[in-house]
């Protein structure tokens, strides 16, 4: 009786570790994205756009843009432009580098 006892409790110590442990493995892009005081801040804008440089990682366009790409195709994103919602902007990378970017104009929204 007493060895299930101990058994019990060392069953809710892990139970408790393993919740503080996955507590604390979040998603870094979810954290960016939920930083915003508005939900339309994860798309980019023209400032955000122009301090993309060759070379930068996925996750550094993420932190500047304040939040996550559509996926294109591989290895290339979108990125709605978060003011007018005229543009996109597409980066594309390879081994996690930025090797090009562009904007375009959205189909039906002409000046």
């Amino acid at each position: 009786m007493r060895n299930y006892f101990y058994i019990k409790r060392m069953n809710i110590s892990l139970l408790i570790g393993a919740i503080v442990i996955l507590a604390g493995c979040g998603d870094p892009i979810l954290d960016i994205e939920e930083s915003n005081a508005y939900h339309w801040q994860k798309n980019m804008n023209e400032t955000e756009f122009e301090k993309l440089k060759e070379g930068m990682s996925y996750m550094e366009v993420v932190k500047i843009a304040g939040g996550a790409g559509d996926i294109v195709k591989k290895n290339q994103y979108r990125w709605k432009d978060e003011i007018l919602m005229t543009k996109t902007y597409i980066v594309r990378f390879k081994d996690d580098k930025l090797v090009d970017k562009e904007v375009s104009e959205v189909k039906g929204n002409k000046k």
